[in-house]
Parts: structure tokens; sequence; C-alpha cells
């Protein structure tokens, strides 16, 4: 798989059954008691995927590059969320599974813009109502129209969460036409720093008993209430801690804590550090911070 500008979203599976369409299945059912407006007796109402969540999958175009850019258009239900990439304490980040295919070598999502959703006063980073979900796939040299089999794992939350399989199949036709409606989804990512000529941020880093404490500091625009910071690493289940987030003027600081699976500290190299903050209507990326 060649290099991407987002990390790598995606599991090879070992057999994969398609259907002819689109189907939604809830990995797991739910069940919530909710109390009866005229009784004090509980009602017991039962929800699936099906209830709250429907997708399609676009198939998209091939690029000069010789990737094919597809991508899945999901819609919510009213008051329902799903996640972003990083989604916060608590959230459960999408994962894409492909399906057997000797044509495709890999493939990872791109994001849009999410909103910082605050559930119990905790911010959460991730999508409302409707989303689109950009799906770039790296095919064999020279391939032609492509079968495309995956399932997307996401999580969806309202008064209650559940995680939903997504089953997506379609053709990846080389001769498809470019779609506005997923090129608009690629433009709407967080603004690199660079392009708004945002300063350096700066980073300080201290041990914790199981993991590590970063301080970011930096100079930016207002993005709109409210605001919050997520920190990545290239690091699988990497844990971080609800920040605490201070703006004064255009001077930004976040502390968060950062735990590994084995939760112990350990050497982070400050250019793998990526940081976003985002807003409600504006979300700005950095790569890599200096030490101050």
């Amino acid at each position: 798989m060649k290099d991407s500008p987002n990390r790598p979203c995606f599991r090879r599976a070992r057999g994969f059954a398609g259907g002819m369409r689109i189907a939604l299945t809830a990995a797991l059912s739910c069940a919530v008691q909710a109390l009866s407006a005229s009784s004090a007796s509980a009602q017991t109402v039962f929800l699936n995927g099906d209830d709250v969540v429907s997708a399609r999958f676009l198939t998209g175009w091939r690029l000069e590059n010789g990737h094919h850019l597809g991508a899945v258009a999901i819609t919510l239900a009213d008051g329902w969320k799903t996640y972003w990439r990083s989604p916060g304490d608590g959230g459960l980040a999408p994962e894409l599974t492909l399906g057997r295919s000797s044509a495709i070598e890999g493939a990872w999502m791109h994001f849009p813009r999410p909103e910082v959703i605050f559930t119990a006063g905790t911010p959460n980073i991730g999508y409302r109502q409707n989303v689109i979900f950009p799906i770039e796939l790296d095919l064999v040299d020279g391939a032609g129209d492509v079968a495309f089999f995956a399932e997307l794992h996401i999580g969806v939350c309202d008064e209650i969460c559940m995680p939903v399989t997504l089953e997506l199949e379609g053709v990846l036709n080389a001769s498809g036409a470019q779609d506005p409606v997923i090129a608009a989804a690629l433009a709407d990512q967080p603004t690199p720093a660079s392009e708004i000529g945002a300063g350096p941020a700066r980073c300080d880093i201290r041990p914790i008993a199981d993991g590590l404490q970063v301080t970011i500091s930096a100079r930016l625009p207002d993005l709109g209430g409210p605001e919050t910071m997520m920190l990545e690493l290239p690091i699988p289940d990497m844990w971080m801690s609800p920040p605490i987030y201070e703006r004064q003027a255009q001077n930004v600081t976040a502390t968060a804590d950062l735990v590994p699976p084995q939760g112990l500290p350990f050497m982070l190299e400050r250019s793998d550090l990526r940081i976003t903050f985002i807003g409600a209507e504006q979300a700005i990326e950095v790569m890599g911070c200096e030490a101050g």
C-alpha cells in the first residue's frame, strides 16, 4: 500500500461473503428501558442498526495516480452521532475491513472536518445526521473494472451506544465520472496550519505513571466555540484523556495524557505527533511540535 496523507484504516479479511446490495447489520442489539409518561412501569425498547443508520456506497472514479476514489454516505436518525478517526474518550473510531480481492492492494479513509459533541460534559469528536467518508483504494497496475466488497465498522450513539457493521458492495468502474459529492467531502478536511500562516505548535512533555502528559501551546484564530484538541501518534490503541483546553485571545493551551496499551511511559518523537484543533466553524491540523 502506498503512503497516504491519512493513516491507513483497513483490515484485509480472510474471507467475506458480499450481499447483492448494501446491508446494515447491528453488531450488537441494544435494549434500553424507558419510563412511560403515564405509568411507573418500565418499557423495554429494542434497537438495531436499521433503526438509526442508513448507508450507500458511492462507486466514484479513477484518479490520475491509478488509485480509485469511492465513498460511503451515512445518514443517521435524529439525535444520533457517529465518530471521527480519533473519537475522544469512550468513542469508537471507524474501521474498514476489505473483502478478498486480487485487484485491491490497500485502502484508507479520508475524514471530513468533524465537530465537537459534548456527552455528559466530555467532548467527543464526530458527526451528526449526515457524513460522507471518501475511501481511497490502491489498485494493481492496469486494473480495469473492479468488484468491491467491504465492511465498515462504526459506533453510533444517542442516549445509548452500539457498534454497527455496514456491508458495502459495488463496482469500481475504470471510466466512472468524478462525483462532486465525494470531491466536496474530500476537500472539507482539517486545514493544515501552514495554509493559514499559523505559527509552530510548542509542546511540553513529561512522564506520568502510565504514559506521558503533553501540553500544547499554539497561536490560532478563533475556530468557533466549543473548541478542543486531539492528539494522534502512530501507536495502535493509544488512549488520550479529555483535554484541558484554554484560550486567551489567539493563544491556545491544551493539556492531555497519552496512555499506551502497556500503561508505561514511552518515548515520543515530536515530529510524529499529529495535533488537530477543532471548533464549530473550523479545524486546523499541525504535524509535529517544537520543544518549549
